[in-house]
C-alpha cells in the first residue's frame, strides 16, 4: 500500500518544515522503535550541508554517517505525528520507496491487513481526510490481499505485477498484459479496477 499526504494537508505537521529545508528526505531501513518515536536511517539531499545543524521538529539526528556536498547518511530518531503512528505498531511498517518531497510525502507500506486498517485510522484522525490510498507492487504482493480475489481477477494481477504494471516507472502497459495472457486490453483494465476496488476495500472498512 502506498499514501501519499500532500503538502497542503501536512501544513500543521512538524514535518512540513523538511520540505523547506531539503530536496528530499528519504527513509532507508527502520532501526527500532520506542515511546519517543522510530530510530531510522535515512538519507537528505540539500543544497547547503549547514542545513544539517539546524533543529528540526520532525526528527533529531543522532549521527552522520556519511556527507558529501548534497547528501547525507544520517541516523535519526524520528518523533513526528506520522513516525509515532509507525513507533507504535508491530505488524505494519515503512518500505521504500518511502520519502519526504517539496510537494508532501509517499509512504510504502507493508503489514497486516488489521495493521494497515489501523494505519488508516490513526492517520484520518491526525490528517482527516488529506492523504490518498493507491496501491503499489510491495502491498499487492501480500498473499493476505491476493487471497481475496477470485481466480481471474487473480491471475491477471499477479501477471501484472510479474510485467511490472506497479513498478515506479511502470515497466508495461496493460496491451502487454493483455497481449501475455491473450486476452483483451479492457479486460485487463476492468479486472485489475476491480482487485484495485477489493483489496483497498479490505483495508477500509472494518473486519
Amino acid at each position: 500500500m502506498q499514501i501519499d499526504i500532500t503538502l497542503e494537508s501536512a501544513r500543521s505537521l512538524p514535518g512540513v518544515n523538511l520540505t523547506n529545508d531539503f530536496n528530499r528526505v528519504e527513509f532507508l531501513s527502520r532501526m527500532n522503535a520506542s515511546e519517543e518515536g522510530m530510530h531510522a536511517l535515512i538519507r537528505c539531499d540539500f543544497n547547503d550541508a549547514s542545513i544539517l545543524e539546524k533543529e528540526q521538529e520532525a526528527f533529531k539526528i543522532i549521527k552522520i554517517l556519511d556527507q558529501n556536498d548534497h547528501s547525507a547518511l544520517c541516523e535519526v530518531l524520528a518523533s513526528g505525528p506520522v513516525s509515532l503512528i509507525f513507533a507504535s505498531l508491530h505488524h505494519a511498517w515503512w518500505v521504500t520507496p518511502t520519502f519526504v518531497h517539496p510537494e508532501g510525502m509517499l509512504m510504502t507500506l507493508r503489514g497486516t491487513r488489521n495493521a494497515l486498517r489501523q494505519v488508516r485510522e490513526k492517520l484520518s484522525t491526525v490528517l482527516g481526510d488529506g492523504f490518498k490510498l493507491k496501491l503499489g507492487a510491495e502491498s499487492l504482493h501480500s498473499p493476505e490481499f491476493i487471497e481475496l480475489l477470485p481466480e481471474r481477477q487473480r491471475t491477471v494481477l499477479e501477471k501484472a505485477i510479474l510485467l511490472g504494471y506497479y513498478d515506479r516507472p511502470r515497466r508495461c502497459t496493460q496491451r502487454d498484459i493483455a497481449d501475455s495472457l491473450s486476452i483483451k486490453q479492457a479486460t485487463v483494465s476492468e479486472h485489475l479496477q476491480s482487485a484495485e476496488a477489493t483489496i483497498i476495500h479490505a483495508f477500509t472498512t472494518e473486519p
